[in-house]
């Protein structure tokens, strides 16, 4: 008998300390959408995240400027001294033409090279109308690249494709420039100006276009979306950027880039000159 009411009280006891936890759980704060959907898709892989999946204007997008210095190296011509432009052996898609955004082979030949800030590889082709873009170039690491290019060539645009290398493996490994990406000189002639004012680049009176210490036109709006959770972007590189906890995309005259969100808080303002203080506080979120 004793037993059977010890027992008894045991069982009431239990049931009661789970009516108690009812309300606390009901009352504790959800998680966020976009940390659920993440964590959801994570289960499964690494999300894949493409410009389609992507909405910018109002409501979806802020928009912001760049504030950042850059550099920029002119590509010369290497349609015949060019290397193929594939993937190379340490990727898995090693030996198979390089893609652009659009689902179309980059080119035939040119220069293949690795942002070590996002881990992706970037491409751009031979045909003289390309740029390589280092990102966050002090005034300092801006003269020793001036430095570095004269050595080898008075106009970077004779460079040969080694030499190119060499200017490249410089930044990366003497610098500790390692974020760099392809872009277009149309690009850099209607986007960007001279961090000095005045100070273009010249060889024998003759200004060098699309080449040396930049920043970008101040007027030119983009829009960022910032995105929570580990992923993989699809844009323009020939291989997927990386974001380990959270990444920020840009639209750029219809196209769009990933920036790393440490980055972007660097080289970015709101539209009317405000400081981001935090990705996930001054910009808008997509969960995707």
């Amino acid at each position: 008998m004793r037993k059977s009411i010890f027992w008894i009280v045991i069982s009431l006891s239990l049931l009661t300390s789970c009516d108690l936890e009812k309300p606390l759980h009901a009352q504790s704060e959800k998680p966020h959408a976009c940390s659920l959907k993440a964590a959801q898709q994570n289960e499964t892989g690494i999300r894949r995240i493409t410009p389609a999946d992507l909405k910018v204007g109002s409501g979806y997008s802020t928009p912001v400027i760049s504030n950042a210095q850059k550099f920029i190296i002119p590509v010369p011509a290497f349609l015949q001294s060019g290397d193929p432009l594939v993937y190379p052996q340490s990727y898995e898609k090693a030996g198979q033409p390089i893609l652009d955004y659009t689902g179309k082979p980059v080119g035939d030949r040119g220069l293949v090279f690795f942002n070590g800030k996002d881990k992706s590889w970037q491409a751009v082709k031979g045909d003289g109308e390309g740029v390589i873009i280092i990102n966050e170039v002090t005034q300092e690491q801006a003269k020793k690249l001036y430095q570095k290019v004269q050595e080898l060539k008075p106009d970077p645009n004779s460079l040969t494709l080694d030499e190119l290398k060499q200017v490249l493996s410089f930044a990366q490994e003497q610098l500790g420039l390692v974020d760099m990406y392809n872009s277009s000189r149309s690009f850099v002639q209607e986007k960007m100006t001279p961090v000095i004012a005045g100070e273009v680049p010249k060889v024998n009176g003759k200004e060098i276009k699309a080449y040396g210490f930049v920043k970008r036109d101040d007027r030119d709006v983009n829009q960022a979306i910032y995105i929570p959770g580990e992923f993989v972007f699809e844009g323009p590189a020939a291989s997927p950027q990386e974001f380990k906890d959270g990444g920020v995309i840009v639209e750029q005259g219809g196209k769009m880039r990933g920036v790393q969100p440490d980055i972007f808080v660097r080289t970015y303002k709101l539209s009317d000159g405000r400081s981001i203080s935090s990705v996930t506080a001054d910009l808008k979120t997509q969960c995707n």
